[in-house]
């Protein structure tokens, strides 16, 4: 059986978080072909009298569906995505004297592009001219995107009529870094015409569409997209008639009960084909509008009808109409609609089970309805919730797999239920229950594989499956059994990319992979396979910044691979190549704090990690005090970022702190030294239970705070655990 619901699954984090040599993976979400570091695709600015153009271009952008062969191709900006969503355009017009208040500074500074809805009223709008000003200053004025909607464009040769420029004078002029707009013109925007003289809207539509993929406009607007479009229009209009139909029928089934048989029988027919056949016409298309017609006009029928009245057909349209408003509400980002509407399909799938327990058609309706409540619950970090329903999943997909053990989809579910069920006990830090988790998934997809080795979806699915197993080993400070899945990992990427040098999937994993693997090998204590590792990341994230130099991700890559690179070099005493990584690094990170002030992990903890490798090549270099002031730098720039707000973070304080201290004291101040050591000893707390990383942190601060039985006890620790970090066994070498 094929379901499209089940193959929507949880992920476990941001990929690079598990890049640097000394960092884990924290949970999240496992990123796709195209996903962006910014919160918002674009920020819509406009004037408060065009909301109405404003509301058209949210609802159109964000239910436009990439064609499917564009989907994970390289674009401009990288992968190109499946949906470009969310937009941000909640903010009414306000005096701009007001200044940008912090929550509208915020989403523009977590946009990747921004788009103007041009017209006079626009033009003459304060607030557009500030939000576009602002953006040029802050963002890259290449990602700004303008739509015409009223009004002339005026040029420099041109000039529009007076009162007719629709174009703000900030989008055509150079402006200021105080944000004051200057008299000299600039190269005018991307524009779209989206007035009947014009592109349209349609074509206007697809023109921003064509720039935010970062793919050409004719690969968009062609004979079959033409063709989808129109049929979407027969579509639409047809699902609007069968609506009207069905709640005419719906009507005589309440009023005349002589002909309630009748009118049910045509009615449920009308039901299942919407249900069905129209909604599987509906969503390639994007018809979210449509499809939310179909879902409420058939909860309408079925609300007029007593639940006891239905036969078991009936109850199971229920169900699949309430699992379609649960997911248009998903889409349009009502998470509380949705988990509200996927509790009543629980409920309605609940009863159809108890009717018929053994019946596998039945245990899998409930078990898409329950993993949705999950779904939904945990995105909306309601454990509680989420948890029983995670558990009851794979209750259900272990039904169905006694069932019928040798159907693969049954399989697949449960693969899924494990996946999903480690993902969530990862997040929770409850690492061996995940473990336990993960490596069921593992086994399972190994399975499947092994019976079509020449699938390459199947081989990636494996693939992906290693990688959380691979992360909580190394969370449970088993770094062999960590490097064996990252290894395997690693060479089915390989096997696929031999097969289809340009898959964007595996090229992705296998760069993460191979950094990851550095890392694991610098914890067994492996510098040169590290040093390996990391040059082969290095050099593939090369040849991705050639493709597209920028791309934010690929450029955030190479800031932290090179950070890495720069750490090892200097365990292998080749201070000129370390100084030579970091120069590079700073470089690259200077370009992604330029593009945004506001994003954590580069104004914050990547520049804390990347100060802590300069301050140790300066005390190389024995330039003491040039290193306690470059240290003191980035501990008050960390400080200020708010940047010790997790383990991570931590870490990499704990370092700082140490060094600080061994600064200290070689300048003859012990006081200070110890005071940088005890801090250091305090942030690891005094839980044995810890990552090894930490306890190497605790070991050396107390060691140079002359405690030798407690570092003893600790070290016993590290080396019960193979931990051979060269930070810890350094620190334990004499002199």
């Amino acid at each position: 059986m094929c379901n499209r619901v089940r193959q929507r699954r949880l992920g476990t984090g941001s990929a690079w978080r598990r890049v640097s040599a000394v960092q884990d993976l924290v949970a999240g979400v496992r990123r796709g072909a195209g996903v962006s570091e910014y919160r918002y695709k674009a920020f819509i600015s406009y004037s408060w009298a065009d909301a109405k153009w404003a509301k058209w271009l949210l609802g159109a952008i964000e239910t436009y569906r990439t064609p499917a062969a564009l989907v994970g191709q390289e674009g401009r900006y990288g992968p190109v995505p499946a949906r470009l969503r969310p937009l941000f355009k909640d903010r009414e017009e306000q005096p701009a004297s007001a200044g940008i208040g912090s929550a509208l500074d915020e989403a523009l500074a977590s946009s990747e592009f921004l788009i103007v809805i041009c017209s006079p009223r626009a033009a003459a709008s304060k607030w557009v001219n500030h939000e576009i000003a602002w953006f040029k200053t802050h963002r890259d004025p290449s990602r700004i995107l303008a739509l015409i909607v009223d009004g002339e464009p005026g040029t420099a040769l041109h000039p529009a009529p007076h009162g007719q420029d629709c174009f703000p004078k900030a989008l055509t002029h150079i402006v200021n870094a105080d944000l004051t707009v200057t008299h000299a013109r600039a190269d005018a925007p991307l524009a779209a015409d989206a007035r009947k003289v014009g592109d349209g809207k349609t074509n206007a539509k697809l023109k921003l569409v064509a720039a935010m993929l970062g793919v050409g406009l004719d690969e968009l607007v062609n004979r079959d997209v033409r063709r989808r479009a129109l049929r979407a229009r027969l579509i639409a209009s047809a699902s609007l008639a069968l609506a009207a139909v069905m709640a005419v029928l719906a009507w005589f089934a309440v009023q005349a009960r002589n002909e309630a048989q009748q009118q049910r029988a045509a009615a449920d027919g009308l039901v299942e084909f919407m249900l069905t056949d129209l909604r599987e016409k509906l969503e390639p298309v994007g018809r979210l509008d449509a499809l939310d017609v179909v879902g409420k006009r058939a909860l309408t029928y079925y609300g007029e009808q007593p639940t006891g009245d239905l036969d078991a057909d009936a109850l199971g349209r229920r169900a699949r109409a309430l699992h379609l408003v649960g997911e248009v509400r998903d889409l349009r980002g009502d998470s509380e609609g949705a988990l509200n509407a996927f509790k009543q399909a629980a409920a309605t799938t609940q009863e159809l089970l108890a009717r018929d327990p053994r019946d596998g058609q039945r245990i899998f309706d409930h078990a898409q309805s329950v993993y949705w409540v999950g779904y939904v619950a945990y995105q909306r970090g309601e454990s509680t919730i989420a948890e029983p329903a995670f558990r009851d999943y794979k209750r259900l997909a272990q039904q169905l797999v006694a069932l019928d053990p040798g159907n693969d989809d049954w399989q697949m579910e449960l693969s899924y239920a494990e996946g999903n069920l480690g993902t969530f006990l990862l997040g929770q830090k409850r690492y061996a229950e995940a473990e336990r988790a993960f490596a069921a998934e593992v086994a399972i997809v190994d399975a499947l594989a092994a019976k079509t080795p020449r699938d390459m979806d199947r081989q990636l699915a494996v693939a992906e499956s290693m990688a959380p197993l691979a992360l909580t080993r190394r969370m449970r400070d088993d770094p062999a059994g960590a490097r064996a899945a990252l290894e395997r990992e690693t060479a089915i990427y390989r096997k696929v990319l031999g097969a289809d040098p340009k898959n964007a999937t595996a090229k992705r994993g296998l760069l993460v992979a191979m950094a990851s693997s550095g890392a694991v090998l610098l914890a067994q204590g492996d510098i040169a396979a590290a040093l390996a590792a990391n040059r082969a990341a290095d050099d593939a994230v090369g040849e991705l910044l050639v493709i597209d130099p920028s791309n934010s991700q690929w450029t955030e890559f190479r800031v932290r691979i090179r950070t890495a690179l720069a750490e090892i070099l200097l365990y292998v005493d080749d201070l000129a190549a370390s100084r030579s990584a970091t120069v590079s690094a700073r470089y690259y990170l200077n370009t992604l704090t330029a593009k945004d002030r506001h994003n954590h992990v580069w104004n914050a903890m990547l520049p804390g990690r990347l100060g802590y490798i300069e301050a140790q090549q300066l005390r190389h270099e024995r330039k003491y005090a040039e290193a306690a002031e470059r240290l003191s730098a980035s501990i008050r720039h960390a400080g200020e970022q708010a940047y010790a707000a997790d383990s991570d973070a931590d870490f990499t304080m704990g370092l700082m702190l140490l060094l600080q201290g061994e600064l200290a004291q070689k300048r003859g101040n012990d006081a200070d030294a110890r005071a940088a050591w005890q801090q250091a000893r305090q942030l690891t707390g005094d839980s044995g239970d810890v990552e090894s990383r930490m306890l190497a942190v605790r070991y050396i601060a107390l060691d140079r705070l002359d405690q030798p039985v407690a570092a003893g006890a600790i070290a016993a620790a590290l080396d019960k655990r193979g931990y051979r970090h060269p930070l810890y066994t350094q620190a334990r070498t004499p002199g």
